[in-house]
Formats: C-alpha cells, sequence, structure tokens
C-alpha cells in the first residue's frame, strides 16, 4: 500500500492560516489610520477656512468725523481710512452747498474696512439763524457771519457812553431772525464815549515827527509849532507843550508844542 506524504500540505495549510491572521490584524489598523487622516485633515480645512474668511472680511476701523466738512474732503479722510463714501442726496441745510450734513454711520463707530458711509450734503437753500453780534468787534462779527455763510452789509459809527470803541452797538436785522444764506447784516459801531477824557502823554525831547506819531496813539493832534532858541537843547526837539502832561483832554484836541531852534 503506498504512503501518501503530507508534510508538505501541512506546511502550506500553516502559511495559509499565519496569512490569514496578518489580514485580521491589518484591517483594524488600515482603517484607524484612514480615520486619523480624515480627522486632521477636516480639522485644517476649517481652521485655514475660517482664517481665510477672516482675512477677506478686512480689519475693524473707526469711523471719522467728516460732518461739516466738503465732499471731496470728506471722501478723502474715508478713504485713508479704507472706508468708501457713497452720496445718500441732498438736504436744506445752514451749512454751504456741497458740505456734508449728516454721516452714517456715525463718527466713532466701528465697521469693517471697505464699508460704505453714507453722505448727505447740503443744498444750501436752507435758512439762516442770526448770531447776536453785539459787543464783538466788527472784525469778530466777520468771521462769525462768513461761518454761516452771511456777510457784513453797510457800518455806521456813532458815540456811545456804554459800548467801547470799535464794539458793535447794534444790527439789522435783529439777532434770532432768518435770513436766506447770502444775506448782509448792518452794524453800528460805537466811537465810545463824547465824554472820555485822556490823560496828555509827554512828547518833551521828541522831534516833531516823533511828537506826532507818540500823540497819535492816544488819539490826540498836532497842534501849532513854534520855534525858541534854546541853546541847551538839541535844535527841532520839543522843549515844552501845552497842554503839559498828565492833562485830561478830549479824543482829537491838539497838543501845542515848542521846539528848539
Amino acid at each position: 500500500m503506498a504512503e501518501i506524504d503530507l508534510s508538505g500540505s501541512k506546511r502550506k495549510i500553516e502559511r495559509k492560516g499565519g496569512s490569514l491572521a496578518e489580514k485580521k490584524w491589518y484591517g483594524p489598523v488600515k482603517w484607524l489610520v484612514i480615520c486619523v487622516l480624515v480627522m486632521v485633515g477636516s480639522y485644517l480645512l476649517v481652521v485655514f477656512g475660517i482664517g481665510s474668511c477672516y482675512m477677506r472680511r478686512g480689519q475693524d476701523v473707526e469711523v471719522p468725523e467728516v460732518v461739516g466738512l466738503t465732499y471731496e474732503e470728506a471722501e478723502q479722510i474715508l478713504m485713508s481710512h479704507n472706508l468708501l463714501a457713497e452720496s445718500a442726496g441732498e438736504v436744506d441745510s445752514n451749512l454751504p452747498v456741497g458740505y456734508v450734513v449728516e454721516q452714517s454711520p456715525a463718527a466713532g463707530m466701528t465697521v469693517r474696512e471697505g464699508r460704505k458711509i453714507k453722505l448727505k450734503i447740503s443744498s444750501g437753500t436752507g435758512l439762516v439763524h442770526i448770531p447776536d453780534l453785539s459787543g464783538r468787534s466788527v472784525r469778530q462779527a466777520e468771521i462769525v457771519l462768513s461761518k454761516l455763510g452771511l456777510s457784513i452789509g453797510d457800518i455806521s459809527e456813532v458815540h456811545d457812553e456804554a459800548v467801547p470803541e470799535g464794539g458793535i452797538i447794534s444790527q439789522t436785522p435783529e439777532p434770532h431772525q432768518t435770513i436766506a444764506r447770502g444775506g448782509k447784516i448792518d452794524l453800528l459801531v460805537s466811537l465810545g464815549s463824547e465824554k472820555a477824557t485822556i490823560l496828555v502823554p509827554s512828547v518833551v525831547g521828541l522831534d516833531v515827527s516823533s511828537a506826532q506819531k507818540h500823540l497819535a496813539e492816544f488819539g490826540l493832534l498836532l497842534g501849532e509849532v513854534i520855534k525858541e532858541p534854546h541853546p541847551d537843547v538839541p535844535p527841532g526837539k520839543v522843549v515844552r507843550q501845552n497842554p503839559p502832561m498828565g492833562s485830561q483832554t478830549r479824543k482829537g484836541d491838539k497838543v501845542n508844542v515848542v521846539i528848539s531852534e
């Protein structure tokens, strides 16, 4: 009877069994690695996705104040803050034509770069409230009125006991009324008190030209000039004056002098 050699078959079976064991171990590990890679990839996608989205949105900036500026000036300032100007139409206003009356969002608010700031522009057709100019100088009144689109009209001058020289006594139209932009305000200006007295300054020792200038600083005039010989005084210098220094006189009065010849 023939003998059958089973050793080779046995070894084959063992090798086959080993291959199956290896497959049972490799399968779970492979899927674990795949899951880990998927999770890491998803995390990176989320992180970089949010970051790029944030970058696209831009940074926060504070809205600057542009009310009271021309539209062109406002546009330049907004651009320097990475913001855009957008006209929201015209409105009646006391501001001159073309000036910004309102802005939205308001100054001081925080917005994203690239945001459009809506600006309402003055049509310049509004009425102006007349300010009270009493007591101000003509120059001060001119500055106040120019800011409102107004100007000074006729100027009249009278003496006034209460209002110092150069001060505005009254105006026409009167304060707190309204007037169309471009209107004029007439002024009544004080020449000072007629009764006001001035202390006469000394001009002794001065030449005629210097004496005249010095008297003018006090509102006085140089009167008669008389020449007399005075050996001890250089020629052309004032020796004495009338009224003398310290006397009381009125504005516009004359002071006579004697000079050395």
